[in-house]
C-alpha cells in the first residue's frame, strides 16, 4: 500500500470515528437517575451536559479558525478536495450546540416536572 493510500484509510477512520460519536453527541443520563423519577438529579444532570456540549461547540470552532489561519494544516493530498477541515468543524460545532440546546430543555422538563411529582 502506498504512503497516500495509508494516510487516506486513516483520515477516512477518524472521520467515520468523529461522525459516530457526532451522532449521540447528548451521552445517556444516569439509570438510577432515570428508574427513581429523580427529577431534580436529572435536571441537575442536563444542566451539567448542556455547559459540556457548549464548551465542546466552542473548542470545534476555535479549531475551525486554526484551520482556517493555516489552510495547510487542513490539507492530505487527495483529501483536501473532499474534505474542507474548517468546515468540518463547524459543522460539529453546530451540531453540539443543537444537542446543547435540546440538552437545555430537557432540564427545563425536569426541573418543571419536580413540582409535580
Amino acid at each position: 500500500m502506498t504512503k497516500n493510500g495509508s494516510l487516506l484509510r486513516g483520515i477516512a477512520a477518524v472521520l467515520l470515528m468523529v461522525g459516530i460519536v457526532a451522532c449521540a453527541v447528548i451521552a445517556s443520563p444516569p439509570q438510577d437517575l432515570v428508574a427513581k423519577s429523580d427529577h431534580a438529579g436529572l435536571e441537575a444532570w442536563y444542566v451539567k451536559e448542556t455547559a459540556h456540549l457548549r464548551q465542546r461547540s466552542k473548542d470545534m470552532l476555535v479549531m475551525a479558525e486554526e484551520y482556517q489561519k493555516n489552510p495547510e494544516a487542513g490539507s492530505y493530498g487527495v483529501m483536501s478536495r473532499k474534505v474542507d477541515m474548517a468546515q468540518h468543524c463547524q459543522s460539529l460545532a453546530a451540531m453540539y450546540s443543537k444537542a446543547a440546546d435540546e440538552a437545555e430543555v430537557i432540564a427545563h422538563v425536569h426541573r418543571d416536572m419536580k413540582g409535580h411529582s
